[in-house]
C-alpha cells in the first residue's frame, strides 16, 4: 500500500533520449557484471532507492520513470552511468537499497 506522503502525481513528458537511457542502462549493465547476477530491473532499483534515501515506492508512485521529475530522472541516470564505471559504488548502493528494504 502507498503511503500517504507521496508526492502528488506528476505528469510530465519525459524527452525519449531520457527515456532511451533510463531503459538500457539497467540492461548494459546486466551485461557488464553478470557475475552479479541482478536482473536489469535491480539496477533501476537501487539507483532509485539511493536516490530517495529510501524504497523509492514511498516516495513517488510506479512507474518511475513516468513520476520523476527531469531533475530527478537526470540525477538517477547519473547513478546508472556511475555504476557501469564504478563496481565498488554500485555495490554499496545495493547495500543501502537493501538496507531501505529492511533485508538487511
Amino acid at each position: 500500500m502507498i503511503k500517504n506522503k507521496l508526492k502528488p502525481l506528476r505528469l510530465i513528458l519525459v524527452p525519449s533520449a531520457y527515456y532511451h537511457n533510463y531503459q538500457n542502462l539497467p540492461e548494459r549493465l546486466s551485461e557488464k557484471y553478470r557475475e552479479l547476477n541482478f536482473q536489469n530491473h535491480c539496477y533501476l532499483r537501487i539507483a532509485l532507492d539511493n536516490f530517495f534515501q529510501s524504497k523509492w515506492d514511498t516516495k513517488i508512485q510506479r512507474p518511475a520513470y513516468r513520476n520523476l521529475s527531469k531533475v530527478e530522472l537526470n540525477k538517477v541516470i547519473q547513478l546508472l552511468k556511475s555504476y557501469y564505471d564504478n563496481k565498488k559504488m554500485l555495490l554499496d548502493h545495493n547495500k543501502n537499497s537493501l538496507y531501505f528494504r529492511g533485508k538487511l
